[in-house]
């Protein structure tokens, strides 16, 4: 059964930094052919396990409604997020996933839904949970391995404004979905209050006012994206059709790529 820190989540999560590191390692090794092959599948998972839940509740019935609504969880805005970054020139979109939208996937393993404590390791729940948000965390990681993409500075104060523009969307149909009210059950990525986060609650307390109360967290992530960029500062891109859509434009194209025949 799954319990946070109990046998089955520990396995959970040791299984997940296996793939992980295997997936990376594999992607450096083989044609770029085959790496579209290794990040689109994942891609294609990901995107299943969100309809199978959130538009077919499991198979059960379906819910358009439900399934629009969801597009305003952070984690279930992957379903839209993770075409993007296939798009060549969507620098900005992959710079998103990176900087934030990974690291919202990989908090999911250290605190889980409520659905998922007390579920079975091998139930449909947990399964189709811990397999989509994994998923978010590889194909980002694996397409830093693959040298499509490195985190950039010059893409953090963009990725802030993103973020600012999507969690007001967030907020405004929230409040749509609630009646025009801004008290009511939808409380999509937590911007009507703290929702019993551990982190967020301390703010809600200070300043009690949905969305403005998570604004003091900008600054914060700004600075550890930054933080980040620095990191990857030294690291080289390859030549393949990604990195170069964005950095030689003009000066390459993809013909001009040497074939790797692994």
């Amino acid at each position: 059964m799954m319990t946070i820190g109990g046998t089955a989540h520990i396995l959970w999560v040791i299984a997940s930094i296996i793939i992980v590191t295997v997936c990376c390692f594999v992607v450096r090794k083989v044609s770029y052919k085959w790496q579209c092959v290794m990040i689109c599948s994942c891609v294609g998972i990901c995107m299943v396990g969100i309809l199978f839940l959130h538009l077919t509740h499991y198979g059960k019935s379906l819910d358009f409604a439900n399934f629009f609504q969801q597009m305003f969880q952070v984690c279930n805005f992957n379903f839209v997020l993770l075409p993007l970054c296939l798009i060549k020139k969507n620098e900005l979109a992959r710079q998103y996933l990176f900087y934030f939208s990974m690291f919202a996937a990989m908090s999911t393993f250290v605190t889980y839904t409520s659905d998922v404590e007390g579920s079975m390791w091998y139930s449909i729940v947990t399964i189709n949970f811990w397999v989509d948000h994994l998923m978010v965390v590889l194909v980002c990681l694996m397409m830093v391995s693959a040298g499509w993409f490195k985190p950039r500075k010059e893409y953090v104060f963009k990725v802030c404004l993103c973020l600012l523009a999507y969690f007001g969307a967030c907020f405004f149909a929230n409040f749509a979905f609630n009646g025009w009210s801004i008290s009511g059950p939808h409380n999509h990525s937590y911007t009507m209050s703290s929702g019993s986060i551990m982190i967020l609650e301390p703010l809600y307390k200070l300043i009690p006012i949905p969305f403005v109360y998570l604004l003091p967290l900008f600054p914060i992530f700004m600075g550890l994206f930054y933080l980040l960029a620095f990191f990857f500062k030294k690291y080289t891109l390859p030549h393949n059709p990604y990195s170069d859509a964005n950095i030689f434009p003009k000066q390459i194209k993809a013909s001009q790529f040497p074939q790797n025949n692994q």
